[in-house]
């Protein structure tokens, strides 16, 4: 016993010895993290809802989201299944127009149509494919709808629009019979395509929709945008002195 002892006590005085001889380093502080660096600023997405109180119907209705205006009227043509347009198009007036009810935008464009946005059969020159034009203030980044009422048959047209004229319009077509297996789904266009003028529209005979809200992105200004190339070009400049 008294052997082990004296072991144990010559291994605690060798340890202590070495740490005093050798004393352990404290530890070096963490450096601060470098803060990131800012973001680049992301243009936020704005909705525009077209649910809420029944307003019926009218020939336009117009929207207001981020400082930019929306007009929405009901338009109608006439097309067959080979696509081809029988008639033009014209805008819905008088009694008849864009419909706004609690469950989004649809199109009465006649006394035996229903509210919906839907679409006719091209023999029958009374019951006329439908569309919604969307007309904002300025150019947006058009980043597509939200669809509801959907069922199997149903399948939408969408179109970036040119006019001749107030009353002659050119389509062309950005999406054409696109479905859904949803009662309500996106129809999205990513990254979104640059416009003022869309056609939101059905032709066929079974489509029966409703328009439930829209987005988009702000445009920058073309003089924001040359100011923002100018100071890109005086930094680069001074970059290179």
């Amino acid at each position: 016993m008294f052997k082990i002892s004296t072991i144990l006590s010559a291994v605690l005085i060798f340890i202590t010895g070495n740490c005093f001889a050798n004393p352990i380093e404290p530890f070096e502080p963490f450096e601060p993290f470098e803060p990131c660096e800012p973001c680049e600023p992301i243009d936020p997405i704005h909705v525009i809802d077209f649910m809420g109180e029944n307003e019926g119907v009218q020939e336009s209705f117009n929207f207001q989201q981020a400082g930019v205006s929306l007009t929405v009227q009901a338009w109608v043509t006439n097309v067959n299944t080979d696509k081809q347009t029988l008639q033009p198009w014209s805008q819905v007036v008088g009694d008849y127009g864009v419909y706004k009810g609690s469950t989004g935008l649809g199109v009465i464009s006649n006394e035996d149509d229903g509210s919906d946005l839907d679409g006719g059969r091209s023999s029958d020159t009374d019951d006329l494919d439908e569309g919604l034009l969307f007309s904002f203030s300025e150019q947006v980044n058009f980043l597509g709808f939200v669809a509801g009422s959907l069922s199997e048959n149903d399948d939408i047209n969408l179109a970036i629009v040119d006019f001749i004229s107030p009353t002659q319009l050119v389509l062309t077509d950005i999406f054409v019979d696109i479905g859904s297996a949803y009662e309500s789904d996106i129809f999205e266009i990513f990254p979104g395509i640059i416009g003022r003028n869309f056609m939101v529209w059905v032709d066929g005979y079974n489509d029966d929709v409703r328009i439930i809200d829209t987005a988009f992105i702000k445009v920058p200004e073309p003089a924001a945008l040359s100011l923002f190339g100018l100071v890109l070009i005086f930094f680069n400049t001074r970059r290179t002195k």
